[in-house]
């Protein structure tokens, strides 16, 4: 059976006894032993949603092509494959089928080129009902959407498309390239579990980023994950943001009195995880005491429904004012730096659309001075000069924002973030 490696660190192992709550943040690190997927893979029901408007001519189709063609050699014989294709209309390209009649379909693959305008909905409806037509009863599902433009009059449907598949089972991946394209779209369709999205810089990238995403869904080791949440009574979560491998937040459901639950959807062996919760602590007499329990459980793919449980406690000691250090714990301040940064980000967007441009600035600059303390040199002069470019002319760069938006989240396509 597969087994996982569960570590709680607290922003401070020690807190003062106090008549008032306080706060207090937890570190979850969640890690795959190793060899945790040695039991047999799922098979990979796939399709490819592909952009292929007049802006995706030259190297960025070609890269496409060259990165569909790598994936089918990927798969195994008896794994699905699909493609579809949308520019002013959408069109199956390739209709699902097991990936072994491989010749035929890179001829199909090859064949397509790029042309007219963008219409998202109708491809992204095609490439569902593609994978639906393939659908076994244990299998991980996929739809993987690449687009380098914006989508005019049916980003609701967009939407609505995406939450009848992920509601069936279909996690999807969106990935935009170049600066044209609209991110809070994108982010949307993508706010699930198992959705996701990121930011392609180059054209280069995307055989890399495409094969990447199919090596994560056959590497899946534990299914439907569910983390379970038990604080002291008045005590309340504040707030549960994944921070690693990327920074997302965590919708949560009070279940019970002081309980809370979270879906984090599949995990790959690859992605070591990483969770950051906020604790208001009620007030506590001097000692020792359980300030969170922790359970985590999921199912195990491929045993006939078999689940795994995990159950871990924090305990803090509460001692006199005058006996406790204020040292936060490096790790957990890094990464609430890094979360931090992308919040003040996040909220100086939202201050710009809303034309309080100093405020946007100002949240701007001090997002780059938690990078900077993160050590994120490259990443805070970004922000900083978007900050001046917007106090100077009104409007960031769309290059800018999306590198700022997604390299706040460490989800710039780059190798190492996969």
């Amino acid at each position: 059976m597969s087994k996982v490696d569960l570590r709680i660190t607290p922003s401070r192992s020690v807190l003062p006894a106090s008549q008032e709550p306080q706060l207090l943040y937890a570190l979850i690190e969640l890690s795959a032993q190793s060899g945790a997927t040695k039991m047999p893979r799922l098979p990979l029901n796939l399709c490819l949603v592909i952009d292929r408007s007049s802006s995706m001519r030259g190297e960025r189709l070609q890269q496409v092509k060259q990165a569909a063609m790598q994936i089918l050699d990927l798969l195994g014989d008896h794994e699905s494959f699909a493609l579809v294709t949308f520019n002013d209309r959408a069109e199956v390209v390739v209709p699902a089928q097991l990936a072994r009649a491989r010749a035929e379909i890179k001829r199909q693959i090859s064949a397509i080129e790029a042309a007219g305008g963008t219409e998202m909905a109708t491809g992204l409806a095609l490439g569902v009902q593609e994978l639906q037509r393939a659908m076994m009863p244990r299998a991980i599902h996929r739809l993987l959407l690449l687009t380098d433009g914006r989508t005019y009059g049916d980003e609701g449907r967009c939407v609505e498309i995406a939450r009848r598949a992920q509601a069936r089972g279909i996690g999807i991946t969106a990935l935009g390239i170049g600066s044209e394209w609209n991110e809070d779209l994108l982010e949307t369709i993508a706010a699930r579990e198992n959705s996701r999205t990121h930011y392609i810089t180059s054209a280069a990238e995307i055989t890399k980023i495409f094969t990447a995403e199919v090596e994560r869904m056959h590497n899946i080791f534990a299914q439907d994950v569910q983390l379970r949440v038990t604080l002291p009574p008045q005590g309340l979560l504040r707030s549960l943001d994944r921070v690693r491998p990327y920074i997302v937040p965590l919708p949560t459901i009070e279940e019970a009195e002081f309980v809370w639950t979270a879906a984090l959807g599949d995990w790959p062996e690859s992605d070591a995880q990483a969770l950051l919760m906020e604790i208001v602590v009620p007030p506590l007499p001097v000692g020792r005491h359980t300030m969170l329990r922790l359970q985590l459980r999921y199912r195990v793919p491929g045993s006939e429904g078999t689940t795994a449980n995990h159950e871990q406690n924090l305990v803090v000691g509460v001692r006199n004012p005058d006996e406790v250090a204020s040292e936060v714990d490096p790790t957990v301040k890094h990464w609430l730096e890094r979360l931090v940064a992308y919040r003040l980000q996040a909220s100086a967007w939202q201050a710009a659309e809303e034309g309080k441009l100093e405020e946007a600035t100002r949240r701007l600059q001090m997002a780059g001075t938690r990078l900077f303390e993160a050590g994120e040199i490259e990443l805070a002069r970004t922000v900083q000069e978007e900050a001046t470019r917007l106090l100077r002319s009104g409007q960031a760069s769309a290059e800018g924002r999306k590198r700022i938006k997604y390299g706040t989240r460490g989800l710039i396509g780059r190798e190492e973030q996969l």
